[in-house]
C-alpha cells in the first residue's frame, strides 16, 4: 500500500512541475498595438495651391478601387489659378 502511495505522489509531483513550467505570471509581452488607419481625408496642405491639389490627385494611383472613398471638409477649397496655363492629366 505504502509503495502505491509513493508511486501517486510522485505522478502528483510530475504532473504539478510539468504544469508549472507554463506557467508564465510575468507578462513581459510587449503591449499590442493596432496598425495605423489610412487616413482618408484629404490633407490640408493640398489646397495650399492648385499645383499641390494636382500632385496630391497624381499620387493617389489609378487602379486602386479597393479603398475607401476620400473625404473633404467642409472648410476645403483649392485657390482659383487664372494665371497658368491647363495641365495636361496624363
Amino acid at each position: 500500500m505504502k509503495h502505491q502511495r509513493k508511486l501517486y505522489a510522485a505522478a502528483a509531483v510530475a504532473a504539478l512541475l510539468s504544469l508549472a513550467g507554463c506557467w508564465d505570471d510575468d507578462n513581459n509581452d510587449p503591449p499590442v498595438t493596432p496598425p495605423p488607419v489610412a487616413s482618408t481625408e484629404v490633407p490640408d496642405s493640398a489646397g495650399v495651391s492648385v499645383a499641390a491639389f494636382f500632385s496630391y490627385i497624381l499620387s493617389l494611383g489609378a487602379s486602386d478601387e479597393s479603398s475607401e472613398p476620400l473625404t473633404i471638409k467642409d472648410s476645403f477649397a483649392v485657390p482659383a489659378d487664372e494665371s497658368s496655363e491647363p495641365t495636361p492629366l496624363t
